[in-house]
């Protein structure tokens, strides 16, 4: 299986699970391990959310000026990081294919997404319709979901 075929298929799996199993979960129902793994990497993270998805455990929140969503297994193991970007810091390549695929479009918002050292970027992008698209760090077109 290639790259983008895998990296496609470890996407289509986390959203699905996602969006089939998650729930909010209390700081005090979170196993201490996700908690030390969350405070060890990122000491002074501010408005920590939680979910659990399946076995494992989503944390939302702020450091330093940045939105971050990372993904803990029950044991602490980091499996997804994500975290906003600037539009200017997303590859020019990208941009690029965004800009001839929606002439008229305006990018919104852009994440940086770190799965297993792969690294991904999703780009809300507002048009007619609004749309999400996925690409590989090289530039690739992994897909398009309506907004």
């Amino acid at each position: 299986m290639d790259i983008k075929r895998s990296l496609m298929a470890i996407l289509l799996l986390a959203g699905a699970t996602a969006s089939t199993y998650a729930q909010d979960v209390d700081k005090k129902n979170v196993p201490a391990s996700v908690r030390q793994a969350l405070n060890k990497s990122y000491p002074n993270a501010r408005d920590v959310d939680w979910e659990r998805r399946g076995a494992n455990y989503v944390a939302d929140f702020d450091f330093g000026n940045t939105d971050y969503k990372v993904t803990y297994s029950g044991q602490g193991r980091v499996l997804v990081t994500e975290k906003d970007i600037p539009n200017t810091k997303l590859p020019s390549v990208i941009a690029k294919n965004i800009k001839l695929k929606y002439p008229k479009a305006r990018i919104d918002d852009v994440d940086w997404i770190n799965t297993a050292g792969k690294i991904s970027y999703k780009v809300d992008i507002e048009g007619t319709p609004d749309v999400n698209v996925w690409y590989t760090a090289d530039g690739k077109f992994i897909k398009e979901i309506a907004d």
